[in-house]
């Protein structure tokens, strides 16, 4: 999968996007269960750090599946999960129809 990642990544015009950082910082702030976060751009990719108050596998899988709904663009996207010891990463791409795209690492951990 990361090879795949890495391929679709390599087709697109990777850049920020001011109307995804509002629509991740919406969602963040209104999700109970989020006790803090940030989002910092580095190389044209964001790095979403999120703190939940109790963390699990299964609900950091929940609240980022709704999270991705709630960012990416409709034409396409794709992701992949890492799980690390005390967290779990998600590398998401998501791209518009003219391959302008965005990139970020997502990261659950308890806070």
């Amino acid at each position: 999968m990361f090879r795949v990642v890495n391929e679709y990544i390599s087709k697109l015009n990777i850049s920020t996007d001011p109307e995804i950082y509002e629509k991740m910082e919406t969602f963040l702030k209104s999700k109970a269960q989020v006790t803090g976060f940030s989002i910092n751009v580095n190389y044209n990719r964001y790095i979403v750090d999120v703190k939940l108050k109790k963390y699990t596998v299964a609900i950091a899988d929940k609240l980022y599946r709704s999270f991705e709904a709630a960012v990416c663009y409709p034409y396409s996207h794709i992701s992949v999960r890492y799980n690390e010891e005390n967290r779990v990463r998600y590398r998401l791409v998501t791209c518009r129809e003219d391959k302008r795209g965005v990139y970020m690492d997502i990261i659950f951990s308890e806070k």
